[in-house]
């Protein structure tokens, strides 16, 4: 499915012509980004640390990991119980700080918040999950309309596409050795 193809969508379920499908659009995005985790969302940068402290990227949704010279764990800011070969970090606003002797450059692997489908007519999940794009707008046409059934219906819709993008999501983490019965192959 395309943009112009998914307006085209929404167009033929709301046969409104005064339906700002583009507001919708972005509110629906704005919820979106708060609950959509996916593998395909995750992103590893160098992050720049200076006096303790790093910037987190613009698009930064939730940290997976930090990776260093030394082993990084999160820490409560004020009970930081580290070990000797460890760095503590917390989230202050949008910077990273950290407790214990840290890099100077450490590797951040992170939950990146998809793009602007308004902007840029296409990111991760409208490529991959179109019908999460579809319910989610038609949740904000009928919350628009002050129809409650409507919202219930596309609720309903919207929580079963999610289910499918979290289930991808699990399957896409699965990692490691399968093992079929005996320990060599012959």
């Amino acid at each position: 499915m395309t943009y112009d193809e998914l307006l085209e969508t929404i167009e033929s379920y709301t046969i409104r012509d005064d339906a700002p499908i583009t507001s919708f659009i972005r509110r629906a995005e704005t919820y979106l980004r708060t609950i959509t985790k996916h593998y395909l969302a995750e992103k590893t940068v160098l992050l720049n640390v200076t006096n303790g402290k790093a910037e987190l990227p613009s698009d930064f949704r939730e940290i997976r990991t930090i990776t260093g010279t030394r082993t990084y764990k999160p820490i409560a800011p004020s009970h930081a119980q580290i070990e000797s070969d460890e760095v503590g970090y917390y989230r202050e606003g949008n910077t990273l700080v950290f407790v214990g002797e840290v890099d100077s450059q450490v590797g951040f692997l992170y939950h990146a918040a998809f793009p602007d489908l308004t902007e840029d007519q296409s990111n991760w999940l409208f490529e991959r999950f179109p019908n999460v794009y579809v319910s989610a707008i038609l949740k904000e046409f009928h919350r628009w309309q002050t129809n409650p059934e409507g919202v219930s219906i596309e609720d309903a819709a919207l929580k079963e596409a999610l289910a499918i993008v979290a289930e991808d999501d699990r399957r896409g983490r699965q990692t490691g050795t399968i093992y079929f019965g005996a320990s060599t192959w012959q």
